[in-house]
């Protein structure tokens, strides 16, 4: 049988997943580019590596963002990257499985196809992110029953209703754990005059940041003045981090409110007994499952590795199926696999 990759290219980290081997790629969505010639340098740690070595030569880049791939070229050099890194364990000519915003349109999708089969895949499909989780936390999707899961990544939220092997109301929201940093750094700008340095917003935001904030909790926090460019440090309570990242917050529930009241009744009763599942590193929040279940009325679980959960279920789909049934064309969205939960 062919080889097969599942791939999750996302805002912040991007993983790759052989079905029998396991994890071939989990690097930082970073590229470094070179300014003159627009030729990637490297990508993931090694791009890390390069920061500040080739000033005014080299750029540092996010080539993704709100979960989408916004560079064509770009993206062909990082699908070449990628595939050549699967070579060196001997994977050739892969059929591949991209996990995808659920707000990705066909244009797109049809974009990232052509990028890795340029790079050499020999088939591309595409699922879902909220299904995809779905699958990875072993919920019987294809029962008549619904299954909710909320994947909140660094760039997009996505939301599902399931049932059936199908989705019955969803939503993807372009807000992610990324934001949250971000409305961190814009606080510290704001309120204190301190420019952050490079991942201490996220630092911060693990530490102190909560979407239910229960105590007055500080950290003092170290900068860089942005008037005299001098080291200095403040002190940051939840309660003022809680403040910043709260419209984040409000609207990714909102979205999650929306999709239940938007399913029929009998499956908005199976959410008050099986509840909504909880995945994404911008999950892990802290308080946003206390905060998510009074605005829902239903339970929450976390899911195990809520960070790759959607590449795992990739990947389990890729074991349990054929990248795509003879009847469906290559790049289209994959359906719930019906033996996803054996």
């Amino acid at each position: 049988m062919r080889p097969s990759l599942a791939i999750d290219v996302g805002t912040s980290r991007t993983l790759v997943v052989e079905p029998t081997r396991g994890v071939l790629v989990d690097e930082p969505s970073l590229a470094a580019v070179d300014i003159a010639t627009g030729k990637l340098l490297g990508f993931g740690r090694r791009a890390c590596a390069m920061v500040g070595t080739a000033a005014g030569e080299v750029v540092i880049a996010r080539p993704v963002r709100q979960g989408q791939l916004v560079d064509l070229e770009l993206t062909d050099q990082i699908a070449a990257e990628l595939l050549e890194r699967a070579r060196h364990v001997g994977v050739h000519r892969p059929e591949v499985l991209c996990c995808v915003p659920g707000s990705a349109t066909g244009v797109q999708q049809r974009a990232l196809e052509r990028s890795f089969k340029k790079a050499g895949a020999h088939k591309v499909g595409f699922v879902d992110h909220a299904v995809a989780c779905g699958i990875g936390a072993r919920l019987r999707l294809e029962e008549p029953v619904a299954s909710m899961v909320m994947d909140v990544g660094a760039g997009t939220s996505d939301i599902a209703v399931m049932a059936l092997g199908g989705v019955v109301t969803g939503a993807s929201v372009g807000i992610g754990g990324g934001d949250f940093d971000e409305a961190i750094r814009h606080l510290c700008q704001r309120s204190f005059d301190l420019v952050l340095p490079p991942g201490s917003a996220e630092s911060i935001k693990r530490a102190i940041g909560s979407a239910w904030p229960t105590d007055e909790r500080k950290l003092e926090v170290r900068g860089r003045d942005a008037g005299n460019g001098m080291a200095r440090t403040v002190v940051l309570s939840r309660g003022e981090v809680s403040t910043a990242i709260d419209e984040h917050v409000d609207t990714i529930i909102r979205a999650a409110v929306s999709c239940i009241t938007e399913s029929p009744p009998d499956l908005a009763n199976d959410l008050l007994a099986r509840g909504l599942y909880l995945a994404g590193g911008g999950a892990l929040l802290g308080g946003f499952a206390q905060r998510l279940a009074t605005a829902t009325g239903i339970p929450i679980h976390l899911v195990t590795s809520p960070e790759t959960v959607a590449v795992n279920g990739a990947a389990r789909s890729l074991r349990a199926m054929r990248l795509a049934p003879p009847s469906a064309p290559a790049g289209s969205r994959l359906d719930v696999p019906r033996s996803t939960a054996d």
